[in-house]
């Protein structure tokens, strides 16, 4: 078994977690939304540098356009 699976295990104990904590702090809406922006940035990295064994994406300013316009959705939702 490749070790990097065991990264999955690891990462929902710590977004699980993570949750938790932020639902109780700051409040569920601010919660999600801070759980959704890292998600897409964190996705954007890793295809963008080919991480965890993937075929690496190139950049264009389309698609950093639309992350950024997903970002805005969700704090739009957010301060709504």
């Amino acid at each position: 078994m490749n070790k990097v699976y065991l990264l999955g295990g690891l990462f929902g104990v710590i977004i699980v977690f993570s949750v938790m904590q932020g639902i109780s702090n700051v409040g569920p809406a601010f919660s999600v939304s801070i759980l959704l922006i890292s998600q897409l940035i964190l996705a954007l990295i890793i295809n963008t540098l080919g991480l965890f064994g993937t075929e690496p994406v190139s950049l264009s300013l389309n698609k950093f356009i639309g992350v950024l316009a997903m970002i805005g959705g969700v704090l739009i939702f957010q301060f709504k």
